[in-house]
C-alpha cells in the first residue's frame, strides 16, 4: 500500500475543473489525434488507397472474417481473409467479444476501430502522468505520426493499444476526479484472455504487494476464458493444444520480430535445439525485466516500472512484431519523471521523500530504446522477406538484433540500480 501523498498544484487543478471545462479539454486531447489518424490511414499500409478512401487494415479484416465464421458456424482458425489469405491466431473469446463490431459495415468498423484505438492512446497518456490538454492532445498526435508502434497499430486495425490500455487503466494511478468503472484486475485479466502476455502484469502486481488485484485478474482470465469454452469448446481446446505445442503464426527469422527469441532464430538457425535455448534465455530475460520492474515499482517509479514488465514480456514472446512494443512509450515518459526526480533531489530543490530518481546514465539507454522503437529503422534500412535475413552482414545484423540486445541490458542495468539503491529508498512505494 502506498502512503497518501499531498495533492499537486495540476492535481488540485484537474479537482477544479467543472463538466464544460472538462469536456472542452477532453476534446483537445482526442480530436486533432483522431483527425490525424483518419487522414493518415490509407497510407499506413501499402495497399490502401485515399480516393476512394480504402484503408488495408488487414487485421481488422482477419478480425470480421473470424467472427463471420464465427456466426457461420465454421471453423475460425481455418479462416483466411481475401488477398492477404492470414489466419486467425487467437483464443475464441476474442472473436467471440468482437461480434458487435464486426456486424457494422467495414467503413463504420474502421472509423469505430480508429476512434477506439486513439482513445486508449489518451488514457495511456493521461495515466503517464503527460500534462492535461494541449500538451497531452499534442503528444497524442505524435504517437500516431512519429512513433511506429502506435502508427502501425491503427494502420493494421490492430488491439496492440487496446490491451495496452486494460492494463494501464489497471496499474496506474487514476487521474484525481476519475471514475473507475470496474474492480482492478477485471481489465487486465480480460487483456491476458485475448493475448497470454498480460498474465505477467499480474505477476507483477503480486510481487508488489497488491495480491487482490493479482487474484481478481486470474479470476478474470479463467471466467473470459471459461465463456470462450462454453461458445465455443472444441476451439478454445484447440487454441490450447496449439499454445501447449508452442505452434506459432509468422517466420521467426523475419526481422521485424524483435523478440530475444528472433535473435537466436536469426543468428543460429530453428532447429529444435536453438529454439529451447532460445526460449530459456528469452525467459530468464523476462524475469530480470519483472524484477527491475518490481523494484521500480518500489522506488515509486510506477511508470517506468509497467513500461519495463512490457519491455519483458516482449522480450518473451517467440513472436513480437514490431507493432507489439507499444511499451516502449512508458520506458520513455517514465525515464524523463524519473530523471526530473533525480535531478530535484541532486539539487535538493523538489525532491520528494526518498524516492531516488533515474540518474542519466539509465535515463539515456531508456530513451534510446523508446527512440529506436519509435523510428524503427529494421524495417525502414533493412532487406527482409524470404529469409534474407540469414544473409545479413555483420553490421546489418547488429542492427537487426539490436532491439532485443539493448532491451535485455536495459533490464540488468536497471535491476542493477534497483537493487544499490533500494535500502536507502527504504520502504516507499510498498
Amino acid at each position: 500500500m502506498s502512503p497518501p501523498t499531498r495533492l499537486t498544484d495540476a492535481e488540485r487543478a484537474e479537482a477544479a475543473l467543472d463538466r464544460p471545462h472538462r469536456a472542452v479539454r477532453w476534446l483537445i486531447e482526442f480530436l486533432p489525434a483522431f483527425v490525424v489518424a483518419l487522414i493518415l490511414l490509407p497510407w499506413i499500409i501499402a495497399t490502401g488507397t485515399a480516393s476512394p478512401w480504402r484503408p488495408a487494415t488487414i487485421d481488422l479484416d482477419v478480425y470480421v472474417a473470424a467472427v463471420r465464421d464465427l456466426l457461420a458456424g465454421k471453423d475460425i482458425y481455418a479462416t483466411r481473409t481475401p488477398g492477404w489469405d492470414l489466419p486467425y491466431i487467437y483464443p475464441p473469446i476474442a472473436a467471440i467479444l468482437l461480434v458487435p463490431f464486426a456486424l457494422l459495415p467495414m467503413l463504420a468498423l474502421q472509423l469505430v476501430w480508429t476512434a477506439l484505438t486513439v482513445l486508449a492512446q489518451r488514457l495511456i497518456l493521461a495515466r503517464a502522468r503527460v500534462p492535461r490538454g494541449l500538451t497531452l492532445g499534442l503528444v497524442n498526435v505524435v504517437l500516431v505520426v512519429a512513433f511506429e508502434p502506435f502508427r502501425t497499430t491503427i494502420g493494421y486495425g490492430q488491439v496492440n493499444t487496446l490491451l495496452m490500455a486494460l492494463v494501464v487503466g489497471d496499474l496506474l494511478p487514476r487521474a484525481v476526479g476519475e471514475r473507475r468503472w470496474l474492480p482492478r484486475g477485471v481489465a487486465t485479466g480480460l487483456a491476458a484472455a485475448i493475448k497470454l502476455t498480460p498474465l505477467l502484469f499480474l505477476v507483477f502486481a503480486f510481487l508488489t504487494g497488491r495480491r487482490r488485484v493479482a487474484i481478481i485478474g486470474l479470476l478474470a482470465t479463467a471466467f473470459f476464458t471459461g465463456i470462450g469454452y462454453l461458445l465455443q469448446p472444441a476451439a478454445t481446446v484447440r487454441f490450447a493444444e496449439k499454445v501447449l505445442r508452442g505452434d506459432t503464426y509468422g517466420n521467426p527469422v523475419y526481422v521485424g520480430n524483435q523478440s530475444l527469441n528472433a535473435v537466436f532464430a536469426r543468428t543460429l538457425g530453428t532447429d529444435p535445439s536453438t529454439v529451447r535455448l532460445g526460449l530459456v534465455v528469452s525467459m530468464l530475460a523476462a524475469l530480470i525485466g519483472l524484477l527491475a520492474a518490481v523494484g521500480l515499482w518500489r522506488i515509486e517509479e510506477r511508470v517506468l516500472a509497467v513500461g519495463v514488465v512490457g519491455l519483458a514480456t516482449c522480450l518473451a514472446s517467440p513472436l513480437s512484431w514490431t507493432h507489439h512494443h507499444v511499451w516502449a512509450l512508458l520506458v520513455g515518459l517514465g525515464a524523463l519523471q524519473a530523471a526530473r526526480q533525480y535531478r530535484d533531489r541532486v539539487a535538493g530543490t523538489r525532491g520528494r521523500g526518498r524516492r531516488p530518481g533515474l540518474p542519466s546514465w539509465l535515463t539515456i539507454p531508456c530513451l534510446v530504446y523508446a527512440g529506436w522503437v519509435a523510428l524503427c529503422p529494421v524495417l525502414a534500412f533493412l532487406p527482409y522477406g524470404y529469409d534474407v535475413e540469414r544473409r545479413y552482414t555483420p553490421l546489418q545484423a547488429l542492427a537487426g538484433n539490436f532491439l532485443p540486445l539493448w532491451g535485455t541490458a536495459l533490464s540488468m542495468a536497471l535491476l542493477a540500480y534497483v537493487i544499490r539503491v533500494r535500502p536507502r529508498a527504504g520502504s516507499a512505494g510498498r
